[in-house]
């Protein structure tokens, strides 16, 4: 009876000098990263941040395999606020969004719609200032691309102070509500908190949300929120939640078919009504304008020629085919709503199976094949409960697209890395797993599947 409790707290005892070095080496490499992000290194911090997810990858094995308890928990959290800490004073070099934002919180307060004024607009002069207005991206021709939950956020910002540091702060704090709630998540299905590390030490969040403060902090930290209300067999809440992340960015929704229990309308209704409700204040005065330059912004990045999408370009590149752009989303659609019915109806009535969930974010992803690294961002907070190693390829490598105006690296270079990569991940991972007992046995580790069966 005795010795398995000093055999378990051994092991425990084992995993904590490998999380302390690892903490060391990336307060480390965060300075460093800071330095070149505010020297405008664009290389350098890339490779500071891969070397970043090389040590966080081991961490990762780390805390799956020896958890800890209360104490490794406590290092895991207290590392995670002193590596924000360490990154948020860098200025917002790698993305001028947080102009926008603050921007878009000043007309906020001063009552004026952000969907009918781009901010060039001679009714707008007397906002102009030497801090915030020279960069704001395409201020010449493009009003707010932001949804109504996004401009009550920014307004929170402005209010907290008005500027690039305000926005930092709300960010953070969004961040925070992120892990408590992943911790929530992790504890109702009876797993280890500290898993939360694969979160938390994650060098995306760390520094697309916290330090160049983008909304996707929000967003994830609602869906976050969302899925532990989801878990505790809360369907109208769940609703709610996803319809005010979905009001941040829109991709949230992507993942309510993993999440609703068949025939239970309580989730759809509380989607629709709260969405409804929270458009309503802005839809009547801007009408159709009230989602922006959300139509032009796509077309912008390519996806409605099709060459903004990673498998349309490499097939160009390659000169394999020339498919339209139309057919690829279409084939994208397709398989979205595919994963999306095998995830509602590939399941018991009230199953949770987590790497649906997962599969259905991370598809979505790799279809739409974003152009930013913080787009991935919202897929680190779903790796805390199906860790997959292609999924962490995927968010760990994202930072190289900060590099297609660096060095000459092409988008052919830079997508065969972030989107490529991973398929080859996954499969010598699911080749390994089918070989050798060894790996089975990690893949248990990595991925729990006994706890793949959750109710909701």
């Amino acid at each position: 009876m005795n010795g398995k409790p000093k055999a378990l707290m051994a092991g425990q005892r084992q995993g904590q000098p490998i999380l302390l070095a690892a903490a060391i080496l990336l307060g480390f490499l965060t300075v460093q990263a800071g330095q070149f992000v505010d020297g405008g290194q664009r290389l350098e911090f890339a490779a500071a941040s891969l070397a970043h997810g090389a040590i966080y990858l081991a961490a990762v094995v780390a805390v799956l395999r020896w958890p800890g308890g209360r104490c490794s928990l406590g290092v895991i959290l207290l590392t995670a606020v002193a590596l924000r800490l360490m990154s948020i004073g860098a200025p917002p070099y790698l993305s001028s969004d947080v102009f926008r934002y603050v921007w878009d919180g000043r007309l906020g307060w001063e009552g004026i719609s952000p969907y009918l004024y781009v901010p060039a607009d001679n009714e707008l002069i007397r906002f102009r200032d030497t801090a915030i207005y020279p960069y704001i991206n395409q201020k010449e021709h493009a009003v707010t691309i932001y949804p109504p939950v996004a401009q009550w956020t920014f307004m929170t910002g402005v209010a907290i102070q008005d500027g690039v540091a305000g926005m930092k702060a709300v960010m953070a704090l969004f961040e925070a509500v992120t892990v408590v709630a992943l911790i929530g998540w992790l504890r109702a299905e009876g797993l280890p908190a500290s898993r939360v590390l694969i979160y938390a030490w994650h060098p995306l969040p760390i520094w697309e949300f916290s330090s160049q403060a983008h909304l996707d902090a929000a967003a994830t930290a609602l869906l976050a929120l969302g899925i532990w209300a989801a878990v505790q067999k809360r369907q109208g809440l769940t609703g709610a939640l996803f319809a005010c992340a979905a009001l941040i960015k829109y991709f949230p929704v992507v993942l309510l078919p993993a999440l609703w229990r068949r025939w239970d309308w309580k989730l759809p209704a509380a989607l629709v009504a709260t969405m409804a409700a929270l458009y309503l204040p802005y839809a009547g005065e801007a009408g159709s304008d009230v989602f922006g330059f959300l139509g032009q912004h796509l077309g912008n990045e390519g996806y409605k020629a099709g060459y903004g999408f990673h498998a349309v370009w490499l097939l160009r590149d390659f000169k394999i085919a020339d498919p339209p752009g139309w057919l690829y989303i279409a084939f994208a659609l397709a398989a979205i709503f595919a994963i999306a019915l095998w995830a509602v109806f590939g399941r018991g009535k009230a199953e949770f199976r987590p790497e649906r969930l997962t599969l259905l974010g991370a598809a979505f992803v790799f279809l739409t094949s974003p152009h930013y690294p913080w787009y991935f961002g919202f897929l680190c907070a779903l790796a805390v409960r199906y860790p997959h190693p292609a999924l962490l390829t995927m968010t760990v490598t994202s930072v190289v697209l900060y590099l297609n105006r660096v060095g000459g690296h092409t988008w052919t270079d830079l997508y065969g890395l972030v989107y490529v990569l991973p398929l080859v991940v996954w499969a010598v991972w699911e080749a390994a797993i089918r070989v050798y007992p060894a790996a089975s046995r990690l893949n248990q580790l990595w991925l729990r599947p006994d706890m793949a069966q959750t109710k909701l």
